[in-house]
């Protein structure tokens, strides 16, 4: 088997001299273009044919390597190859997920899945390093034993999803599809090497708990209808009267989609490395969506960094539907947001998501205040940077009235309670959005902007695919600017009604 591989590793090294050649010295124009596709097809074909991923499956493969998190124990995080078929008649996906990950040692091994309770997925097999597999399935949970004492583990799983005619999270509405949680992910092990019960959605926050992974998703569907994803698209081809769109993208926490066929796309570049797609279902909002995204991207690029995504995607969906919701590089809102102007404030906050939650992961269960606050601190910076400073102060002065107003209405609650400690949606936002971002910009008072922006710069760029917790900006803040203080001791542990305001800085 390994020489078959060298030979197929040698024999792609020299097509690929030969067709270069080809390419940059015999071929004209955009015809370069063509043999370029070809090459590039060619390439894949033989990656399918040593790949040890997929047993069953002849699509594109390409196997990436990356560092761990804190959330997955195994030394590297998986390749998902899935290929779906979406049934827009029917309103079903068909799909099967192929993935390779180092065996853990446990008797079993878990996926989870979210379905909502009218539109449970269905697993309709399980294939084990190429073996038939036994498995149980609740709704909830995909639990596969394993005999093996292999190093890889090769799985594959069949599944058909049913789409919600509904505007929710994931289901179809106002000829929006959003796709989301559509398909088994690997399940989280504790640092015992216990798989973590799957977290059961209550309605608010986002109890939803995923692997860093890669991606290489191939989607069939109506040519009728326009796609954005998660992902970079590799290709794009016809296959009889249905439309085969494939995407690649590396170290995100899942992979979402969506699509319609009222959608009108436009690309904006904010730097080099960039390219943003508007999908909206007319073009008299272009303008004031392109601005915001602009500023929101440059804000955030300043103060935290570069992200490690190409290509990321601003998403509207009808009225009566999502609010406003993030995805790994989708930032995703729904037409109710531009009544009010709200669309000022939550489109920056789902922005910023790209950063804080897909590029640098938190656990939503337990430290959802982390991400959820810095996208609100975010949401000052932005206007700070586009309007004023006074605009920002509003917002955050804003903060403020309702972290204090939580020493009335919760003063024994802590804002590490975790999500389902909290009684409803207007003390999780008090607590995790607008005390947690009161917090971070008390430290910005106290420390001043540059001492600030420098540790928001070390927090990021050091912990860019990791999942972090408080401990990870305690040490950020010491690495960056040497300073140690009680802020998080006593915002993040203390009940409310034992809030200091005015903080301690070593």
């Amino acid at each position: 088997m390994k020489s078959q591989r060298k030979k197929l590793i040698v024999t792609m090294c020299v097509m690929t001299i030969i067709y270069m050649a080809v390419i940059f010295f015999i071929i004209p124009g955009s015809q370069s273009k063509i043999a370029l596709n070809q090459i590039t097809s060619m390439i894949n074909k033989i990656k399918v044919s040593w790949s040890p991923t997929v047993a069953r499956n002849d699509k594109d493969q390409t196997v990436i390597k990356n560092k761990d998190t804190i959330e997955v124990t195994a030394k590297d995080i998986p390749t998902y190859y899935i290929t779906a078929l979406l049934d827009d008649k029917s309103f079903q996906i068909n799909g099967q997920v192929n993935l390779t990950i180092n065996n853990p040692g446990t008797d079993t091994i878990v996926f989870y899945t979210y379905p909502y309770s009218w539109s449970s997925m269905n697993i309709k097999k399980v294939f084990l390093n190429d073996e038939i597999a036994n498995f149980a399935y609740d709704r909830r949970q995909l639990t596969i034993k394993n005999p093996y004492k292999k190093k890889e583990l090769s799985i594959q799983i069949e599944f058909q999803t049913p789409v919600p005619r509904r505007g929710t999270r994931f289901g179809y509405k106002d000829n929006v599809w959003l796709v989301t949680t559509w398909y088994p992910m690997l399940g989280v092990l504790d640092n015992n090497q216990n798989w973590v019960d799957r977290p059961d959605p209550i309605g608010m926050g986002d109890p939803y708990l995923f692997n860093f992974a890669n991606y290489v998703v191939e989607w069939t569907s109506s040519p009728s209808i326009k796609w954005l994803s998660s992902g970079t698209l590799l290709s794009e081809t016809m296959v009889g009267n249905e439309r085969k769109m494939t995407w690649k993208v590396d170290g995100v926490r899942n992979f979402a989609l969506a699509g319609s066929t009222k959608y009108k796309i436009k690309e904006i570049k904010p730097d080099e490395n960039t390219t943003i797609s508007i999908a909206l279902t007319s073009e008299e909002n272009f303008d004031r969506i392109r601005n915001i995204t602009n500023a929101a991207f440059s804000t955030y690029k300043a103060h935290y960094g570069q992200l490690p995504y190409s290509n990321l995607a601003i998403i509207e969906t009808g009225n009566d539907t999502n609010f406003a919701l993030e995805y790994p590089n989708l930032a995703v809102f729904s037409k109710d947001m531009y009544v009010d102007n709200k669309i000022e404030h939550w489109l920056p906050h789902e922005i910023g998501h790209i950063w804080w939650y897909n590029a640098v992961g938190i656990n939503e269960v337990k430290n959802g205040w982390i991400d959820e606050g810095l996208a609100e601190m975010g949401v000052v910076l932005y206007l700070e940077n586009r309007y004023s400073k006074s605009e920002g102060k509003q917002l955050r002065d804003t903060y403020r009235k309702r972290n204090q107003l939580l020493i009335n209405t919760s003063p024994y609650q802590t804002l590490d309670a975790g999500l389902y400690r909290y009684g409803n949606r207007q003390e999780l936002y008090d607590s995790w959005y607008a005390r947690s971002a009161d917090m971070f910009l008390t430290l910005r008072d106290e420390i001043g902007e540059k001492a600030f922006n420098h540790f928001l710069k070390t927090l990021y760029q050091t912990n860019v695919g990791e999942t972090i917790n408080e401990d990870s900006i305690a040490k950020a803040l010491k690495k960056s600017v040497s300073i140690e203080t009680d802020l998080f001791q006593n915002w993040i542990h203390d009940p409310y009604q034992l809030t200091r305001w005015d903080i301690k800085i070593n």
